[in-house]
């Protein structure tokens, strides 16, 4: 496992990038890509003929950082390593600009429905980790790789599962892509136009251009794939045309919403996809006098509360608020000023979902109360209420 202990977990509180990531070699004992590589092939050639394809998979309802990520490992194995390599997913994927992303790239990726265990050799997992709750391993298959950048979820229950062979999880990396380039870079791999937009997708949208939670290592990938990004394809992803179904939520989303102080509370019942929370929880954050944001809603078809939660940079580091924001409920994850979590429902009843909500914005109320001396209204302002 690549040691990340001595780098610093998020971005500055003024918005300085991230020390640049260390080599990649010593915990290895060799250069991180060559380990990879050796892994893999003695993978292949211990599971014999019929097992021959090796799976790389990532989070339920990927985004830009999976999807740029899952692709890079795809070409990387395809191109330098010569094996059979397959990107698979599990949920829909609904956001306009991930949606544009996979159709702009004509990428293709099996379901996990298409998974015939005994064709795989083994799995990568990307910018994900295997006890994370919108996480889902396919049985029979062993996993071998793991590449991401975000705090490791607890593991007080038991000893954290089966080691994993390549481990590469850099807390001080904003965006597992960028972690996937240096690979492709230093094995000498030639990526054409599809891997490098892809990459570059995935690095500016989960650093915002660079401008959170960045390092030296995604300031190279950003700029080196860039270069060789087909540009016209980017401005597609980057604004695709929105159903009318978006409108409607969004109008949902601020009337529901309240702020409290520095924070906006939107806690929206059931909604229709878990990627919106996130979106909504960067659009409010751009607010005059928002220092920090939590968004949540239930999503039926995976039964679970999908929560998010941002900050600015002079607020502080999302991770520890999601922490006392759930007080044990659920899991989560996040780096910098992103976080997100999942709550699982007993059933999607309303007492159910309200129940989750009222707990939720009791704790987030709790935190800020005693950061502002107790003094907000218990029924917040709707945000069309001018100051």
């Amino acid at each position: 496992m690549i040691d990340s202990s001595s780098m610093s977990q998020d971005a500055g509180s003024d918005g300085s990038q991230m020390p640049a990531s260390p080599e990649a070699t010593s915990d290895f004992g060799m250069a991180a890509v060559q380990h990879f590589r050796e892994v893999l092939e003695q993978a292949r050639a211990a599971a014999g003929d019929q097992r021959k394809g090796l799976l790389i998979l990532t989070h339920r309802g990927p985004d830009p950082d999976a999807i740029g990520a899952c692709e890079g490992v795809r070409h990387l194995c395809s191109e330098s390593f010569g094996l059979e390599a397959q990107v698979a997913t599990v949920g829909r994927i609904h956001r306009a600009e991930n949606l544009a992303m996979v159709r702009a790239l004509g990428l293709e990726f099996s379901t996990y429905d298409d998974i015939a265990p005994e064709e795989y050799f083994g799995a990568v997992l990307v910018d994900t980790q295997p006890r994370f709750g919108h996480t889902f391993l396919p049985e029979d298959i062993e996993l071998l790789a793991v590449f991401d950048h975000h705090v490791p979820p607890a593991a007080e229950d038991d000893d954290g599962g089966p080691e994993i062979a390549h481990l590469d999880v850099r807390l001080g990396i904003g965006a597992t892509a960028s972690i996937i380039y240096e690979y492709l870079r230093d094995a000498g791999c030639n990526w054409n136009r599809t891997v490098a937009t892809a990459l570059f997708c995935g690095i500016r949208y989960d650093t915002a251009d660079l401008s959170r939670n960045s390092s030296s290592l995604d300031e190279e990938a950003y700029y080196s794939t860039f270069r060789e990004a087909d540009r016209g394809l980017i401005t597609q992803i980057n604004h695709p045309p929105l159903p009318r179904v978006y409108y409607s939520e969004l109008t949902y989303a601020l009337s529901e919403a309240r702020q409290y102080g520095a924070l906006v509370l939107c806690l929206l019942g059931t909604i229709s996809h878990p990627e919106f929370v996130a979106e909504m929880a960067d659009f409010f954050l751009r607010m005059n006098g928002c220092a920090w944001v939590v968004v949540g809603g239930a999503v039926e078809e995976d039964g679970q509360y999908v929560l998010s939660l941002r900050t600015d940079y002079a607020f502080g580091n999302a991770y520890p608020l999601m922490e006392r924001v759930l007080e044990g409920h659920g899991s989560f994850g996040g780096h910098g000023h992103i976080a997100g979590a999942r709550i699982s429902l007993a059933d999607m009843g309303e007492s159910s979902i309200n129940s989750v909500e009222r707990g939720l914005r009791s704790r987030a109320l709790a935190i800020l109360g005693a950061a502002d001396g107790d003094s907000l209204l218990p029924e917040g302002r709707p945000l069309a209420d001018t100051p």
